[in-house]
């Protein structure tokens, strides 16, 4: 009898540590808030006082990372997730087809065969989440994110240093050969034709953190020159909440284009509180986004209201700079998540803008699971 009680007491034990391991594996794969600033996204060091977890950024700075620039040889321009680097000029990359990019233009997200550099998923292994790019078929919006080209000859020649490496070992002669005649043809052209007649498509991450290609194809005309005039870029803020779908959780993207002096902005997506999906249990997190002699609070709150999103101390003099320099104001998006499918009543009904300032706010609320598409509520300042 008395080894029936043991063993039923350590079915119970041993039931219990299974399910506390368990409960600390699903929270460990829960997804987390991100918030992207001008593409970057800021990342946080957590500090709890008095109950409540403040959070604070890792620095980022102004500057530029290297990149590693290839040309389509076969003159077509793909879409940005294109992967078929064979068909480039300088894919070996032996160092002369390095050039620079910013890290701080406005960059857009994809998803890169499901890798990323900032986190993996616990259960599965894979990397979840986004790399950067700017894609422009016409090669204009590139130009600002390219902060330095390496001269196309150097790509050529490095190709056929390549080719010949190849044709030596008695890979694929014939080919290569033709190949290696054609890259001769091009560099009979001389310099001023060859650094003038790249379109440079694409600038984009891709596998890993850091790691810019940029690539391009050559064109019959000149490439026109990308001249900025802010004066004609609009003196509104957009806002666009958009409910996606995922397979595990449903998440909430927040984008919000700031061009205007609006001294602050704050976003209220008033979702329940039970709803709010979270790998760290937080109130409020604040991040500041540094640019030049700028700093820019971001303060995300979470609470019975739902998600409070603030951005304050924006300087007018920052949003005209960044008009000047990337022909748009200052970016921010915004990635939060929620269990609950059924959230369109909260959205549609109740997703609130607030300016610091008066200004011209557009936005509007939109799901993937519905077609229509409903404007936000401003509040006046």
């Amino acid at each position: 009898m008395k080894k029936l009680v043991l063993l039923l007491l350590c079915t119970v034990f041993l039931f219990s540590c299974t399910e506390e391991y368990d409960d600390k594996n699903v929270k460990n794969n829960l997804p987390q808030t991100e918030i992207f600033v001008q593409g970057q996204l800021l990342t946080m060091t957590p500090m709890t006082q008095k109950g409540v977890t403040y959070n604070w950024p890792m620095t980022t700075s102004e500057g530029w990372e290297t990149a590693r620039f290839s040309i389509r040889a076969d003159g077509t321009i793909p879409d940005y997730t294109d992967k078929s680097s064979a068909l480039y000029y300088g894919r070996f990359a032996n160092g002369h087809n390095r050039g620079r990019v910013s890290n701080l233009y406005p960059y857009g997200h994809y998803n890169d065969r499901d890798l990323d550099y900032y986190k993996k998923d616990k259960k599965t292994g894979n990397n979840i989440g986004l790399f950067r790019y700017v894609y422009d078929p016409k090669g204009l919006k590139t130009q600002l994110a390219i902060l330095e080209v390496p001269p196309v000859e150097n790509i050529l020649t490095d190709e056929i240093e390549d080719l010949d490496t190849e044709i030596n070992k008695g890979h694929n002669v014939a080919k290569n050969t033709a190949e290696k005649t054609k890259v001769q043809a091009l560099l009979a052209k001389g310099s001023d034709y060859l650094n003038h007649h790249v379109l440079w498509y694409v600038v984009k991450e891709v596998g890993m953190q850091y790691g810019w290609h940029v690539n391009g194809v050559f064109v019959d005309t000149v490439v026109q020159e990308y001249k900025i005039n802010p004066d004609i870029v609009p003196d509104n803020i957009e806002v666009d909440i958009h409910q996606q779908k995922h397979t595990d959780w449903n998440e909430i993207k927040t984008s919000l284009h700031l061009r205007t002096d609006a001294e602050s902005v704050t976003i209220n997506i008033p979702l329940k509180y039970e709803d709010i999906i979270e790998q760290d249990d937080f109130a409020i997190r604040v991040y500041d986004f540094y640019y030049k002699e700028y700093t820019i609070s971001h303060k995300i709150t979470h609470d019975e209201n739902g998600i409070t999103i603030e951005i304050s101390d924006i300087p007018a003099s920052l949003i005209s700079d960044l008009k000047s320099q990337f022909g748009d104001g200052l970016t921010v998006e915004i990635h939060s998540y929620c269990k609950n499918v059924d959230i369109w009543d909260e959205l549609s009904k109740s997703c609130v803008v607030k300016t610091g300032k008066p200004c011209t706010v557009n936005g509007q609320i939109s799901s993937a699971y519905r077609d229509d598409v409903i404007p936000i509520t401003i509040m006046k300042p």
